[in-house]
C-alpha cells in the first residue's frame, strides 16, 4: 500500500478551508486549536455541528465524543469506514483532535474514493450510473438505514467519489432500474482499498485533522499500538447524499500528488 502524509493547511479561512479539504480529501490544521473549546469553536466556524447517537461525549463538550482504546475489554477494531453514512444527512466532515497519544502504533489512515472511482473500468462505471446503497447500522437504540448514492458528487471539489462505508454496513445495492447488486459490494469496497493510494497520519499530542467524508474512508491501525490512544472527535452536518449522475469529472478535482 502506497501511503502519503496529510496535506498541510496553515490558515482557517471558512472558504478555503472546506474547499482544501474536499480537494486534499484530509488535512492536517497547522497551529491548531488547543483546547476543547478552541476545537469546538473552529468547528462550529465551518458549519452546524452533529452528534452520533450512541457515542461517549465529552464531558463538558456535548457535540464532540470521545474515542479511545482506554478501559477496553476487546481491542479496537481497524475497519475503514464513513462516519455516521446510515442517516439522510450524514456528516460531510469530520475532525479529530489528539488528547493523549500512544508511545507507538495507532496511526489513521485514509483512502481515497475520487481514485476509487477512476479506478474502475468503463463498463462498471455505466453499470454503475444511478445506484444506491443501503447503509445501516445497529448497536444504537433503533436499526437505522438510509439508501444513499453509490457514486456521490462532492458539491466543494465539483468531482464524485465512490461512496462506500464498512462493508458490515453497507446492507444492499440496487442499480437504477433496480435490479439487485449486492454481489458488487464486496468488490467495490476491497478496490478503495487496494487500487488507490493512502493518507497515514501518526499522531503527536495536539495533532488536529480535518476530512471530507464523501471522499474518504478511514480507518484508525490498532494493529500495535503500545499505550493510550485518545482522540476528541467533531461532525459537521452535511447535505443529503448527491448523486453523481453521468457527468464525467475525471479530469478536474483532488490533486493526486498529496492523496
Amino acid at each position: 500500500m502506497k501511503t502519503t502524509k496529510p496535506y498541510k493547511l496553515y490558515h482557517w479561512d471558512r472558504v478555503d478551508v472546506l474547499k482544501e479539504v474536499a480537494q486534499y480529501g484530509v488535512v492536517q490544521i497547522m497551529s491548531p486549536p488547543k483546547t476543547p473549546d478552541a476545537f469546538l469553536n473552529f468547528l462550529a466556524s465551518l458549519g452546524s455541528l452533529m452528534f452520533t447517537e450512541g457515542e461517549i461525549p465529552v464531558i463538558g463538550h456535548t457535540l464532540l465524543n470521545v474515542v479511545t482504546n482506554a478501559n477496553r475489554k476487546t481491542k479496537p477494531k481497524s475497519t475503514f469506514h464513513s462516519d455516521t453514512s446510515y442517516i439522510s444527512r450524514p456528516p460531510s466532515n469530520s475532525a479529530l483532535i489528539a488528547i493523549e497519544v500512544p508511545k507507538a502504533g495507532g496511526a489513521t489512515l485514509f483512502s481515497d474514493q475520487y481514485a476509487a472511482l477512476d479506478s474502475l473500468d468503463d463498463d462498471l462505471r455505466t453499470l454503475l450510473q444511478g445506484a444506491e446503497v443501503l447503509h445501516t447500522a445497529t448497536g444504537v437504540q433503533k436499526v437505522q438505514s438510509e439508501w444513499h448514492p453509490l457514486v456521490r458528487y462532492n458539491p466543494q471539489s465539483g468531482r464524485k467519489a465512490l461512496f462506500l462505508t464498512s462493508i458490515a454496513r453497507c446492507k444492499r445495492l440496487r442499480l437504477a432500474d433496480g435490479t439487485d447488486r449486492t454481489d458488487l459490494l464486496q468488490g467495490l469496497y476491497d478496490k478503495s482499498l487496494t487500487n488507490t493510494p493512502h493518507i497515514k497520519h501518526d499522531w503527536s499530542l495536539g495533532d488536529v485533522l480535518l476530512w471530507d467524508n464523501r471522499c474518504t474512508m478511514h480507518a484508525a491501525d490498532h494493529s500495535d499500538v503500545h499505550g493510550t490512544r485518545t482522540l476528541f472527535r467533531g461532525l459537521i452536518r452535511g447535505e443529503e447524499p448527491i448523486c453523481g449522475g453521468a457527468v464525467d469529472t475525471r479530469d478536474g478535482g483532488v490533486a493526486t500528488p498529496h492523496i
